[in-house]
């Protein structure tokens, strides 16, 4: 068997990532970065629901704050 080094990102043998691979990474982040934004827009609403009313959402209400939700960011 060879001895090869290893990185820890797809490189080509001069170093440089090729497009496909930087696709995919930038593709993660912007799944990533999505997941965290609704994260935070279901916390807000939380926040809110506890503070105006004293209590968590409901499941309706959850849903119609899903529905209010602009989307996610789109890709490049």
């Amino acid at each position: 068997m060879e001895d090869r080094p290893t990185t820890s990102r797809p490189e080509r043998e001069n170093g440089r990532m090729d497009d496909g691979s930087r696709q995919r990474i930038e593709r993660a982040r912007r799944l990533e970065l999505n997941r965290k934004l609704r994260r935070a827009f279901v916390a807000g609403a939380e926040e809110r629901s506890q503070r105006e009313l004293g209590r968590g959402l409901t499941s309706d209400e959850l849903r119609r704050v899903l529905r209010r939700y602009p989307g996610d960011l789109p890709e490049r």
